[in-house]
C-alpha cells in the first residue's frame, strides 16, 4: 500500500515537475520573444536615427552651399552698388564740366558778338 501511495505521489509530482518545466519553459520562450521584438524595435529605431542624421547632414550642406552662393551674390551686388556709386560721381563731375563749358561758350559768344545778348 506504501509503495501504489508513494507511486502515486511520484507521478503526481513528476507531472506536477514536468507542467512546472513546461510553463518555465514557456515562459522563458516568452522572454526571448519579447526581447527579440525589443531588439528589433531597437534596430529599426537606429536605422530612422540613421536616416535622419543622413538628411540632416544633407540639408546642412544644402544651407551651407546657399549660404555660400548667398554671400557670392551679396559681394557681387556689393560691388555693381560700388560701380554704380563710382559712376554717378563721374556723371556729376561731367555735368559740373559740361555746365563750366556752356558758360565759356556763352561767355565767348559773347564776347564774340561784342557783349550783345
Amino acid at each position: 500500500m506504501m509503495q501504489a501511495v508513494t507511486a502515486v505521489a511520484s507521478a503526481f509530482l513528476g507531472g506536477g515537475v514536468t507542467a512546472f518545466f513546461g510553463w518555465l519553459q514557456s515562459r522563458k520562450t516568452a522572454e526571448i520573444d519579447a526581447n527579440d521584438a525589443y531588439v528589433e524595435s531597437i534596430q529599426k529605431l537606429t536605422h530612422q536615427m540613421d536616416e535622419l542624421r543622413a538628411d540632416r547632414e544633407i540639408e546642412y550642406q544644402r544651407r551651407m552651399k546657399a549660404d555660400s552662393e548667398n554671400l557670392k551674390l551679396q559681394a557681387k551686388v556689393t560691388s555693381l552698388n560700388e560701380r554704380i556709386q563710382a559712376l554717378e560721381r563721374l556723371n556729376e563731375q561731367q555735368t559740373q564740366r559740361i555746365t563750366e563749358l556752356t558758360d565759356q561758350i556763352h561767355n565767348l559768344t559773347l564776347m564774340l558778338n561784342g557783349g550783345e545778348k
